[in-house]
């Protein structure tokens, strides 16, 4: 029986054996990352205060959607009162973290190409449409540049504004994850170089990767993704999974 290791934050993936159906697997998490809030949630408190400013409020992963969610219901802020950004989320979970907190959230990768990272498509969905700016970016202290870099590049201003911590695990735990891993499933870029500072070449197992920004680390790294999951979703990773081990 193949062994899959979850290498995501807690609870992410939690229903994937029940997705995986009938695939005879044992999926085991090890979280080799987790979240904590900013030091400060001063700086993020007085941008949703005075949101006005803004024209546009762009959000690249459901973490930054509650942080946001949760600094709006703390102030009590009726975000409908007065003048508002228009709300940009890269996908469903993104936006569904949004629910009756911001109103109207406009999904931007609906119409995007595929290939490209949900933030990157995100901000050339943005600017297909002429998003209005400056626009407001809470991010967590770890992220890659896509989506400011491409707002920037197409003349917009970009706000960034830290609103959750990434905490990786040490050595240990790594070489934890990996020991009797057929299969590892890695959801971030920064997790992947965690997993090449522990594993050899030889001897890894199979890699999957949660989206193509994780894929294109693995692969930079001289780890090549068996699998690589369509969007980062407890269906599209066992889709992923499930047709790789059908595969073998």
């Amino acid at each position: 029986m193949d062994t899959i290791v979850i290498t995501a934050s807690a609870g992410s993936f939690s229903r994937l054996s029940e997705a995986l159906g009938k695939i005879p697997a044992r999926v085991i998490e090890r979280p080799l990352v987790s979240f904590s809030p900013p030091d400060d949630w001063t700086e993020l408190d007085r941008a949703l205060e005075e949101r006005s400013r803004y024209g546009s409020l762009a959000l690249t992963s459901p973490r930054a959607a509650a942080a946001v969610a949760e600094r709006i219901r703390e102030a009590g802020i009726s975000w409908e009162n007065g003048p508002h950004p228009r709300v940009w989320s890269a996908g469903s979970a993104t936006a569904d973290a949004l629910e009756g907190i911001v109103g109207a959230v406009e999904d931007g990768l609906a119409h995007s190409a595929t290939g490209e990272s949900a933030a990157e498509r995100l901000a050339r969905a943005m600017l297909s449409a002429r998003a209005p700016g400056p626009v407001l970016f809470p991010c967590g202290d770890r992220r890659r540049d896509e989506l400011p870099a491409t707002l920037r590049g197409g003349g917009l201003e970009v706000h960034e504004v830290v609103c959750y911590r990434t905490l990786l695990a040490g050595p240990a735990q790594v070489r934890a994850a990996v020991s009797g891993a057929s299969m590892i499933v890695a959801a971030s870029p920064s997790v992947v170089r965690l997993l090449l500072d522990a594993s050899p070449p030889i001897g890894r197992p199979a890699l999957v990767a949660i989206g193509p920004t994780t894929a294109a680390a693995a692969r930079a790294g001289g780890w090549q993704p068996a699998a690589v999951s369509s969007v980062p979703s407890t269906a599209a990773l066992a889709t992923a999974i499930t047709e790789l081990l059908t595969h073998h």
